[in-house]
């Protein structure tokens, strides 16, 4: 019977991450432009561009009334470029009437100024219009895009996103606090997995959801996952952390939000992952510090994340 099986599961060895042909993968620990990048930036900083219109109604967490929100944008990048690898806009914040040339804008002048591009759009459906969204990411000449790996065809997506010279950042720990119950829904396995890991229901292998995201990344050969930081007001656990980086690799490239205004703490993941990958995102603290000095805001976030990872 298939929970005899429990007795019998072994961990083998998973294969690398897979070196895509992506001009500017997000992989800083592979041979690609972005090991240069953090090198010569000496930064893992990744730069949220999420500004809320005004009319979104965000307070002090939004653009205030009256700004202009191309040239906020363009002077933001501009002084956050030189401490940062990095920047990664979330495209609802980008469906204005006229958001669409003025983003294009500010991704040439990222590249320009020797930053990694990611789209935060976290692609979530069948493969014929996930690979339409891929088509304009690339259009936008972004480097890499976000997905929502929970209708189950991470596979295709990697090959589409090697199609399109497109890398694949999927989901796998969020940060935010409704996630709390998801990580932990049970998902039916036919792999391998850790039998400490595997829990027996009516004589089927279940694991947790977030174990099985970062299992099939390996798997699949998925870019990059999504783990928020541990500690703080998170809900994420260090113990989680462990059991991702144990499925996913070491070597996996983590795009780690939730540090900064949602209080989680980042030098908890250079515990398990390697230090050179892993790229902080940090939003609103940056966006909207409260002296409104965005270069020294990136100057101290690059700063404290560098002395955190030296330590690990």
């Amino acid at each position: 019977m298939e929970a005899d099986l429990t007795e019998k599961l072994t961990v083998t060895s998973l294969p690398e991450t897979a070196d895509s042909e992506i001009a500017k993968l997000v992989v800083v620990a592979l041979s690609t432009p972005e090991e240069e990048v953090v090198d010569k930036k000496n930064s893992v900083l990744c730069a949220g561009l999420d500004p809320a219109d005004f009319e979104m109604g965000r307070g002090d967490d939004g653009l205030p009334g009256g700004v202009n929100k191309r040239g906020w944008s363009l002077r933001y990048v501009e002084a956050v470029a030189p401490h940062a690898a990095a920047i990664k806009y979330n495209s609802n914040f980008w469906k204005g009437e006229n958001d669409e040339p003025v983003l294009r804008e500010i991704i040439d002048n990222a590249l320009g100024l020797d930053l990694v591009v990611i789209e935060d759009s976290k692609l979530a459906d069948i493969g014929s219009t996930n690979d339409a969204g891929l088509f304009y990411v690339a259009e936008r000449d972004a480097d890499a895009v976000t997905y929502s790996p929970f209708a189950g065809n991470m596979a295709e997506i990697v090959e589409q996103g090697n199609n399109r010279n497109v890398g694949i950042i999927s989901m796998c720990l969020m940060s935010n606090p409704e996630y709390a119950r998801g990580k932990n829904k049970l998902v039916h396995i036919s792999d391998e997995y850790d039998p400490n890991d595997v829990v027996v229901v009516d004589n089927r292998l279940y694991v947790r959801q977030y174990m099985q995201l970062a299992h099939d990344a390996q798997k699949y050969g998925i870019d990059g996952i999504v783990i928020g930081a541990p500690g703080g007001k998170s809900h994420i656990q260090e113990d989680e952390v462990e059991r991702a980086r144990f499925y996913a690799g070491a070597d996996m490239l983590v795009l780690l939000p939730g540090v900064g205004a949602q209080g989680g703490e980042a030098q908890y993941i250079w515990k398990h992952f390697d230090p050179d990958h892993v790229i902080v995102n940090v939003g609103r603290a940056l966006m909207f510090p409260k002296d409104g000095d965005h270069k020294a805001a990136a100057q101290y976030y690059q700063r404290t994340l560098n002395e955190l990872r030296k330590v690990a």
